[in-house]
């Protein structure tokens, strides 16, 4: 007998209407979670993404590590790692390709920083960014002088046992003045007690600490052991009775003031404003303190004098010209009433009978005396037919401090061993300084040799010329192998090599400019070419490693060598990368400086009135190197063209050509007396006529 299947008994169909639909309950949605660890991922359940440790690693009691960074998904973590392997690819091949292009001396110093190295890939990308030491300004970079081709030393070893590591390195500490760096935080100052344009001390410290890092001139015209020590005990309002004094409240907010302006070199330009307003402002309280400082007899204002003519020469503005001038004439006038080209008893004599005390003052007043000798040197080099003062008769008593040092670097290894590595660093600033007081006393010769022939022209004796330029040659080959730019990429070392050239090449110039090209068994329109190129080579690698922003002095030299050198591009291809440049150095520092805009049309008026086109720079050059036109190596005068798309002869039949090429055409333009100098693509357009129709594209056969 089967057992009959029990079925559930149904409800009756109610009358009204279709049954009502059940409602489920809401599922509960689970949290989204950028990335899950690598314990959920290999149970396969789902992780909520807490961290350190998430529910399901807590209750299984395993290790909970995320394969990603918080915050990041699992995609946004692998693009981030492509673009670390790729960016460190592109540092890896840098520094192969230098290594390649390096002598065996450059090379053994880049394999000895890698092997010594405790962080490999902060290293190559160190040495990789010091690849800018070989800067390629276009392709004819191989056919030029090296950049130590210099005329005083051909021979320069590459490597020794002080030998200069390639990357650049700090003024302060070792890894200080890399691209990006900023110097390391020292003591906080109540520096805000000088100033009522900020209260912020740490950052005001900061700046005062950039104003000896990028500031290798002004910098001299401050003793900053005794600056710091009134910065911190000095009171403000009473600082007039105070004598002598190394701080008021002018010198700190016109020191403030240029320092502001050095720290724009981390920022892109737009994100720069902001320091740069606030470098104008304490640039415009400074100027309101002169007012109530220029009738008091302090050093201080000299300083801080100097410090503002600087910051105005580089507006380049006609009022800022002529605060200027009132400027320069205060600072000529003080330096007379204040005695310090005698020996400065009137500003630096102490009443403290304690004779350290005493001898700190005299070594200040030395330091701070021929501090100012080379700025009023700098000054007649570039603008004055005659040095403003006479040089000091006070000892350079800064000289020994120097002696112990030797040749030992703040680059070497065994500065990094010192117990006091800051000593060692100041020391050799000292070195530098003292380089530059003797360059200084050869610039101060050649100024003060200009005399006034029958026509009442400033000329230059030749035979002073030759004795002043084996004195330079001298200096060179003096210095020793770390304050060369062979052994050294420092910002003060750079700098000082750019002054040495400069200061040849101007005496050179002033040479030629009435005796001819002979001289003394040389050519001397080569060696005005070799000395250029090695002044812009210093300044691109300085561009290159630290940028190059309001280093004042560099843009007076970029727009000397080019207006000076101009003329002659037509009949020395080497020029074009000089003067090029030399323009695009001027043309990136024109966003921050209206002398840099000044003196950039400037050299653009001079090419027009000697009907020279001027080698492309900035983002004319970018764009030829994109479409393939580059600076042309070759000028074809006097040639036919012809028309391989239409056949016949490009313009009228008798008509002749001027065609510039390096790799292929880069410009055919009709052949006009006189032939212009012709770089890079001048233009389109076709057909024959006038003067608005000489331009021709070449057009290739189809």
């Amino acid at each position: 007998m089967s057992n009959p299947v029990k079925l559930r008994p149904l409800l009756p169909l109610a009358s009204a209407g279709p049954p009502a639909p059940v409602q489920a309950a809401p599922k509960r949605k689970r949290p989204q979670v950028s990335a899950a660890c690598n314990g959920c991922r290999k149970r396969k359940v789902k992780c909520d993404g807490v961290r350190p440790i998430c529910y399901a690693c807590s209750v299984a009691k395993t290790p909970c590590v995320y394969p990603v960074p918080e915050g990041l998904s699992q995609r946004e973590a692998q693009k981030q790692k492509l673009s670390h392997v790729s960016k460190a690819h592109e540092s890896s091949r840098r520094v192969l390709e230098l290594l390649r292009a390096s002598g065996d001396g450059s090379s053994q110093d880049i394999l000895k920083q890698l092997q010594l190295s405790e962080h490999l890939d902060e290293t190559i990308q160190s040495i990789a960014d010091a690849s800018l030491l070989l800067p390629r300004y276009d392709n004819r970079r191989a056919s030029l002088p090296e950049p130590e081709a210099s005329p005083t030393r051909l021979d320069h070893p590459t490597s020794g046992p002080n030998a200069r590591r390639l990357t650049g390195s700090s003024e302060g500490s070792p890894r200080l003045l890399v691209a990006g760096d900023e110097p390391e935080s020292g003591p906080i100052l109540p520096v805000s007690r000088w100033t009522t344009v900020s209260q912020d001390d740490k950052m005001l410290s900061n700046l005062i600490n950039l104003f000896w890092t990028w500031e290798p001139t002004l910098s001299r015209l401050v003793d900053r052991d005794l600056f710091v020590s009134d910065v911190n005990t000095a009171t403000p309002a009473g600082w007039t009775s105070r004598h002598p004094n190394f701080c008021s409240p002018f010198l700190v907010n016109a020191l403030l003031a240029v320092s502001s302006l050095h720290a724009t070199r981390k920022f892109p330009y737009p994100q720069s404003q902001g320091m740069a307003s606030l470098s104008q402002s304490f640039a415009r309280y400074a100027f309101e303190l002169l007012e109530v400082e220029k009738h008091n007899d302090s050093i201080t204002l000299m300083q801080g004098a100097a410090i503002l003519w600087v910051i105005v020469r580089n507006e380049g503005s006609q009022a800022s010209r002529s605060r200027a001038s009132q400027l320069a004439d205060l600072l000529k006038r003080k330096w007379s009433e204040f005695g310090l080209g005698i020996d400065g008893a009137k500003l630096f004599q102490s009443s403290d009978q304690n004779s350290h005390s005493d001898a700190r003052l005299w070594h200040a007043a030395s330091y701070i005396t021929w501090g100012f000798y080379c700025f009023f040197a700098k000054v007649a080099m570039f603008f004055s037919p005659q040095m403003l003062v006479q040089r000091p008769l006070l000892m350079k008593t800064f000289e020994p401090d120097v002696s112990s040092l030797g040749s030992v670097s703040p680059g070497s290894t065994a500065s990094f061993d010192d117990e006091d590595p800051l000593a060692t660093q100041a020391a050799y600033q000292l070195q530098v300084f003292i380089a530059e007081c003797s360059l200084c006393e050869i610039m101060d010769q050649f100024v003060s040799g200009f005399v006034r022939d029958g026509q009442n022209h400033l000329v230059l004796d030749s035979r002073h010329c030759t004795a002043l330029y084996n004195k330079l040659l001298c200096w060179k080959l003096a210095l020793p192998d770390h304050l060369t730019t062979s052994h050294s990429v420092l910002p003060s070392v750079l700098l000082l090599q750019t002054t040495y050239e400069f200061v040849a090449l101007k005496l050179l110039l002033a040479f030629t400019n009435q005796s001819g090209s002979e001289f003394d068994g040389h050519d001397a329109a080569s060696l005005q070419v070799l000395h250029a190129n090695s002044m812009m080579t210093n300044l691109w690698i300085y561009r290159g490693i630290y940028t190059l922003k309001h280093e004042y002095w560099a843009m007076e030299a970029c727009s000397f060598a080019a207006i000076a050198l101009l003329p002659r591009l037509e009949t020395e291809p080497a020029l074009h990368d000089v003067i090029g440049r030399a323009c695009w150095i001027l043309d990136e520092m024109k966003r921050v400086s209206g002398r840099a805009t000044e003196l950039l049309r400037a050299i653009e008026e001079k090419g027009r009135e000697h009907r020279l086109r001027i080698p492309p720079y900035g983002s004319q050059s970018s764009f030829r190197r994109s479409s393939g036109e580059g600076s042309p190596l070759i000028v074809v005068q006097g040639a036919k063209v012809f028309d391989g798309s239409r056949g016949g002869v490009l313009g009228p039949a008798d008509g002749v050509k001027a065609v510039s090429f390096s790799n292929r055409i880069a410009d055919v333009q009709q052949s006009l007396p006189p032939i212009s100098s012709l770089v890079g693509l001048a233009g389109g357009g076709g057909g024959g006529g006038g003067m608005a129709d000489n331009l021709y594209a070449f057009r290739a056969p189809l």
